[in-house]
């Protein structure tokens, strides 16, 4: 089991919340508040998107450090405050599996 806030919510407990992105793409998912924490990027590149599989907002390079306030219900992404390019501020969406807790 991972940690995944301060709570120590278990990847069990994660599971049975309800709703998640069922793979459609179709911006249908929800998110569960965690109180605010560092990751930073472990992939050469990381797409952030303006909701999970979806269209991408902006791109962030190997180490680079991200402050995440969400998870999604399916426990896959991360939900993030961004700039958003097109201007203006939104919410953005990085793949957990990508990322490590610093």
């Amino acid at each position: 089991m991972s940690e995944l806030n301060e709570k120590k919510l278990s990847e069990e407990v994660l599971a049975e919340v309800a709703g998640g992105n069922d793979g459609r793409g179709d911006g249908t998912f929800s998110v569960y508040d965690i109180p605010p924490k560092w990751v930073k990027v472990t992939a050469d590149s990381l797409n952030c998107r303006y909701w999970p599989n979806g269209e991408i907002a902006k791109s962030y390079e190997y180490g680079h450090k991200l402050k995440v306030d969400g998870i999604t219900t399916d426990g896959l992404w991360y939900k993030l405050w961004i700039y958003d390019p097109k201007g203006g501020e939104c919410n953005g969406y990085i793949y957990k599996a990508y990322t490590q807790d610093i």
